[in-house]
């Protein structure tokens, strides 16, 4: 595969939210992490980045929105509106 046929990588990381005063569990486009102090969600949300501990992984939810778009994207659905 190659082009636009070509798998898009992402990863998943527990990033902070400050309006809920929690972590979310955001997904980022690339193969992982690479210690940057942040960066945008596959949702579009410009986040914080730090490295997670064990308890940040189990407690934070999934994004929503970025699920849903990595499954968009998977189904081939053109992206949501904004």
């Amino acid at each position: 595969m190659t082009g636009a046929d070509e798998v898009q990588r992402h990863f998943w990381l527990p990033t902070p939210d400050a309006g809920a005063g929690a972590f979310v569990r955001h997904a980022f486009r690339g193969r992982r992490w690479e210690g940057q102090p942040s960066e945008e969600t596959v949702c579009g949300k410009q986040v914080a980045m730090a490295k997670p501990s064990e308890v940040d992984w189990c407690s934070a939810p999934t994004c929503l929105d970025c699920n849903g778009v990595l499954v968009n994207e998977q189904r081939g659905s053109p992206p949501a509106s904004s």
